[in-house]
């Protein structure tokens, strides 16, 4: 399947998964999967499947953090939202196929900010994975059982402080004092300033951290 493309089949699950915990426990996540993936895409916040990528994650990426991952061509960004709209990214490179994995690790702790990922989550994040080579589910799993490690993540991200930050901030509910602070951690470790956090938080129609 590659990285890139488990990728968008993890961040789906890890939504789905986001959603869920939210509504069992009585909270909101906003509009749901429809409206987070509408928003990240620039399409219909109440159809993503429809979305165009133009104003979604390339755009946003490239207006607030000077990144180059620009929705019209092959860069990670527009790769990224072609994953999300469920389609087979087939042509990447090894770099970002590199670059995959650490957006795979960041999406992964962050989930893990408010405590460990527990077995139901695990479960319905897997089973948006789909059909993976044994070693890339091994990653999977080896990542979800591994200790919290935001400077690893902020380490790792050189060149994708943007996405990092986008990729780690769908999988939050952002409903406790530690999504909060890790957020805010891995943003000035980013670099990320707080206008530009708040302008990811508000493009995913999420809590703002700062204002």
């Amino acid at each position: 399947m590659g990285m890139m493309s488990m990728l968008g089949k993890m961040a789906m699950g890890m939504v789905v998964a986001k959603v869920t915990k939210s509504m069992m426990g009585g909270g909101s996540s906003g509009g749901g999967i429809g409206d987070m993936l509408g928003g990240l895409l620039g399409g219909s916040k109440n159809d993503a499947s429809s979305a165009s990528q133009g104003g979604g994650i390339g755009d946003l990426l490239s207006s607030l953090t000077g990144s180059k991952s620009d929705s019209s061509d092959n860069g990670l960004g527009g790769l990224l939202a072609s994953a999300l709209a469920g389609e087979e990214v087939e042509t990447t490179t090894p770099t970002q196929e590199e670059q995959a994995k650490i957006l795979l690790k960041a999406m992964i702790n962050a989930a893990k900010a408010d405590g460990q990922i527990d077995k139901d989550e695990q479960a319905k994040i897997v089973e948006h994975i789909g059909e993976v080579s044994q070693e890339e589910l091994e990653f999977v799993k080896s990542e979800m059982s591994a200790p919290l490690d935001i400077e690893g993540v902020i380490e790792s991200a050189k060149g994708i402080e943007g996405e990092v930050y986008l990729s780690s901030l769908m999988t939050i509910n952002l409903d406790s004092k530690e999504e909060a602070l890790y957020l805010d951690k891995l943003a000035k470790g980013l670099g990320i300033s707080e206008e530009s956090a708040d302008a990811f938080h508000e493009k995913l129609g999420v809590p703002k951290l700062y204002s």
